[in-house]
């Protein structure tokens, strides 16, 4: 499953499925999930209200009528009330909900926006430190997944949460398993921010190498690394993508000759 952190517009997002932070009544009553429902027209809207609203924690599924993506799920998300009101437990079954009702479509490619986030209050980083291990651990049947993230700072907080999960998982690893799995991190740090459907093979292969390069100082301490040296190593991927963002930046400012 190709796991990726994308700046962009949800309602144009071309998946066969995209993940709506909805409400309980799944009438699109505020922020993106209105968004959403405009752009799929009153088809949606009506097909929302036959479901007859959705508890938090759950999910359902509609088509995308004149959305791109062919299917909705609609996932309602906790109100953040200060982490004591079950919010975790909630916000995670939403992410799982979502990915079972697209296992049983057999779908090959869904897109989330961030659930619960700008509409109900949940704090970013804890929300994406909750979505990216299910994402991850329940969403394998997958293809692609992607989060669709609406500026730079929510791109960043799930890019964040995701480095953590590969490097939890490298220094959790055994040792017969590391060798296979550190290419399989590496490969999965750069896909994060590619939006190209196909990548050229050969600037993939030279993007791996340099993340190996730069995660070498980590990769060579001995387990089980403290969580200050994970968060060092989160840090300075971070990093690298913020730079490689500048350099593209650059190059789009260069003017033609």
């Amino acid at each position: 499953m190709q796991f990726r952190v994308l700046v962009g517009d949800i309602t144009a997002w071309k998946a066969d499925a995209i993940v709506n932070s909805a409400n309980t009544t799944l009438l699109g009553m505020s922020g993106l999930d209105n968004r959403i429902h405009r752009t799929g027209g009153i088809s949606l809207t009506a097909a929302c209200r036959a479901l007859k609203g959705c508890p938090t924690g759950e999910a359902k599924m509609t088509f995308g009528y004149k959305l791109p993506a062919k299917y909705v799920i609609h996932a309602v998300g906790p109100i953040w009330i200060g982490g004591k009101k079950n919010e975790e437990r909630e916000l995670a079954s939403c992410y799982q909900k979502s990915l079972k009702l697209a296992e049983e479509k057999k779908l090959h490619h869904i897109a989330f926006t961030s659930i619960a986030t700008e509409d109900k209050g949940y704090p970013l980083q804890k929300a994406a430190a909750v979505a990216i291990p299910v994402i991850m651990n329940s969403g394998i049947h997958l293809d692609r997944i992607d989060m669709v993230c609406q500026n730079e700072s929510v791109q960043a907080a799930y890019t964040k949460a995701a480095v953590f999960f590969w490097l939890q998982h490298l220094n959790e690893a055994d040792k017969q398993e590391l060798a296979p799995m550190v290419e399989e991190a590496m490969i999965a740090l750069v896909m994060l921010h590619i939006d190209d459907d196909a990548p050229d093979p050969i600037v993939l292969a030279e993007k791996v190498c340099n993340m190996k390069r730069t995660l070498r100082p980590f990769l060579d301490m001995s387990q089980p690394r403290s969580i200050i040296d994970i968060e060092q190593a989160a840090g300075i991927v971070m990093k690298t993508y913020e730079a490689s963002a500048l350099d593209e930046t650059e190059e789009l400012l260069q003017p033609e000759e």
